[in-house]
């Protein structure tokens, strides 16, 4: 995205919100080299006895409109044991949870969700 006032204070918000939800993601700001760009990057939690976490992807708007654009990348896991089937939704509900926090960030700052 352009590197705009608006969108470092969006980012900002959406740093704070992943601080707050307090799942294990963490978001980071990434600065293009030409200065004009600007992106994000989330970091997933580490596995643990309770969950495993999907990917977020933030997918950056390479054509200067302003739009947000977030996918949870999940991974076949094959058959689940009942246990490893609770891992994956708690994992789930994380990850739906943080980019739907994000999304109504994103909206109320008057960006286009696709």
């Amino acid at each position: 995205m352009k590197n705009t006032p608006e969108v470092r204070r969006l980012f900002d918000q959406m740093i704070d919100i992943a601080a707050h939800l307090t799942n294990g993601y963490q978001i980071e700001t990434m600065h293009y080299r030409d200065g004009d760009g600007i992106s994000l990057r989330i970091h997933k939690p580490a596995e643990t006895e309770w969950a495993v976490y999907p990917e977020i992807y933030f997918s950056d708007n390479w054509y200067g409109t302003e739009c947000v654009r977030l996918d949870i990348i999940t991974t076949g896991y094959g058959n689940h044991s009942l246990r490893q089937a609770q891992r994956v939704t708690t994992g789930l509900l994380a990850a739906t949870n943080l980019v739907q926090n994000l999304y109504m960030a994103a909206e109320v700052a008057g960006f286009t969700i696709k």
